[in-house]
């Protein structure tokens, strides 16, 4: 098996000096070797086309990552293992896998919660994984991931997974349905999921701004400039806005006068809400069910 990974940063990149944890360039070659000790019989090519911590990556990072794998593509591997951080893991995944879901070749992405040092890291564990999936010949973009306290290694579809719980470094898919799970070496995919799966792919340029506003009691709306891409609002966990509140009905008139279109991601088919029966007044474009990151990067590439 030949593999290609590319080593862009974030915790399971990080060495510890002095309290202080640093993504360290050199823990590229310690991952493989963990790898290799553990059994994994595959010949490596690595390229790294930036090292940060996730929290700081930028539209810039991910549209040179996105070529950085376009250009390994073409080069005969058997699958791409890119190591990211897991701050913003969900929105590299729902990127790549919006760009590159069609590319034939298994990209999957892996992280840890810990640096590869501490014995707690399940980093590792999550690469092992992805070298499964990319042996069963599945295709499209994947993340996997071990939760706390879990013997399997879950695989998500990369723009099916949602953001981390506050102080939690659990990952989940959207509706939880995973892709499948890494047992004992082997890959099974959730019988839940068809064969097949049709995906959307998109040019990737990221250009110009995306309002994202998630609801809160006595929420204060941000202004609206002009040349605004679009604003995107997160419903409640049933799809509700506030909207017999004032100051949506005029944040929604704002952005009409700009002429920003605006949508609302979290919203599903049933409990239909007397509130819900504002938003066509309202302006308010209500997105099929997807991830709110997935539905922010469409939205990001227009």
């Amino acid at each position: 098996m030949k593999l290609c990974t590319v080593f862009t940063g974030g915790t399971i990149s990080c060495s510890e000096q002095d309290g202080v944890l640093s993504p360290d360039s050199g823990n590229g070659g310690l991952l493989l070797r963990m790898a290799r000790q553990a059994g994994l019989e595959a010949a490596f090519e690595t390229t790294q086309p930036y090292i940060v911590l996730s929290e700081n990556l930028s539209a810039a990072h991910l549209m040179r990552l996105r070529d950085c794998i376009r250009e390994q593509l073409t080069k005969g591997f058997d699958g791409i293992i890119v190591t990211h951080g897991t701050d913003t893991l969900p929105f590299a995944a729902a990127y790549l896998d919006l760009t590159l879901g069609g590319c034939g070749v298994p990209v999957v992405l892996v992280s840890a919660n810990y640096p590869l040092r501490d014995a707690r890291s399940n980093g590792l564990a999550n690469f092992m994984a992805a070298a499964d999936v990319i042996r069963a010949g599945e295709s499209g973009v994947f993340v996997t991931y071990q939760n706390t306290g879990e013997a399997f290694v879950t695989v998500h579809r990369g723009s099916e997974v949602l953001p981390h719980l506050p102080y939690e470094d659990a990952l989940f898919s959207l509706f939880q349905t995973p892709f499948g799970k890494v047992e004992h070496g082997v890959f099974r995919k959730d019988p839940r999921r068809t064969a097949g799966e049709a995906r959307t792919v998109c040019n990737g340029d990221l250009s110009g701004t995306v309002l994202l506003v998630r609801p809160y009691v006595g929420i204060t709306y941000p202004d609206v400039p002009r040349g605004t891409k679009a604003v995107l609002l997160e419903g409640w966990h049933s799809g509700t806005l506030p909207t017999a509140s004032e100051a949506l009905r005029d944040f929604c008139r704002l952005a009409g006068d700009n002429n920003v279109p605006v949508y609302l991601t979290g919203c599903t088919q049933g409990f239909a809400y007397e509130s819900k029966q504002a938003y066509a007044a309202l302006g308010i474009r209500v997105l099929p069910p997807m991830s709110p990151v997935a539905a922010y990067m469409r939205l990001w590439m227009g």
